[in-house]
C-alpha cells in the first residue's frame, strides 16, 4: 500500500485541526493545537500520514515545523481563512521563512481557502490565485472544513 505524507500549515484559527477531525470522522470540537498531531488515514488504497503543525503565529508555525522536519513530505497544504486577508498573507511569510531555512520538503503544494460557508453567508471571499501562483502552488481549493462532506474534503490531501 503506497504511503504518503501531507502537512497542514497556516496560522491559528484557519481550520487545520477542524479539517483533520472531519477527515478522521471525529465529532469533537477542536481546541488550540499545542503539539504536532500525526494522523493516519486510509483513503483510496493509500496510507496518508497527515501532520497538523501547531502555531498561532507565523514564527511559531515555521519553528514547529522546522524543529520536527526530518522527512520528506509529499504534499504541503497551506490553509487560510477566506474572510481574513492577514491569514492569506501569512502563507507567503511561512513559505519565505521555510525557504530561508533551506526547507522545501514537499513535492506538491496546495493553497486551501477555508470557511466558505461563512463567505457565502457574508457575501465576501478573499481569493488566493495570485499568491498561490507566486509561491508555486499546484492547486487551489475553497472549502468549508466544518460543513462540507468529508468525502469531498479528501481531495485536498490526495
Amino acid at each position: 500500500m503506497p504511503r504518503h505524507i501531507a502537512v497542514l500549515l497556516g496560522v491559528g484559527g484557519v481550520g487545520k485541526t477542524t479539517l483533520v477531525y472531519r477527515l478522521m470522522g471525529l465529532s469533537i470540537r477542536p481546541t488550540v493545537t499545542l503539539r504536532p498531531g500525526i494522523y493516519r488515514l486510509y483513503i483510496a488504497n493509500k496510507e496518508i500520514n497527515l501532520i497538523d503543525v501547531p502555531g498561532q503565529y507565523v514564527f511559531e508555525v515555521v519553528q514547529n515545523f522546522a524543529r520536527m522536519w526530518s522527512f520528506y513530505v509529499d504534499k504541503a497544504v497551506y490553509m487560510y481563512d477566506v474572510l481574513d486577508y492577514d491569514t492569506l498573507r501569512s502563507l507567503v511569510e511561512i513559505h519565505s521563512r521555510l525557504l530561508d531555512r533551506g526547507i522545501k520538503p514537499f513535492k506538491r503544494l496546495a493553497v486551501v481557502g477555508n470557511k466558505m460557508d461563512l463567505a457565502r453567508e457574508y457575501g465576501v471571499q478573499i481569493e488566493a490565485d495570485e499568491i498561490a501562483q507566486n509561491i508555486g502552488a499546484n492547486e487551489i481549493f475553497y472549502i468549508s472544513a466544518l460543513r462540507d462532506d468529508p468525502r469531498d474534503l479528501v481531495r485536498v490531501i490526495l
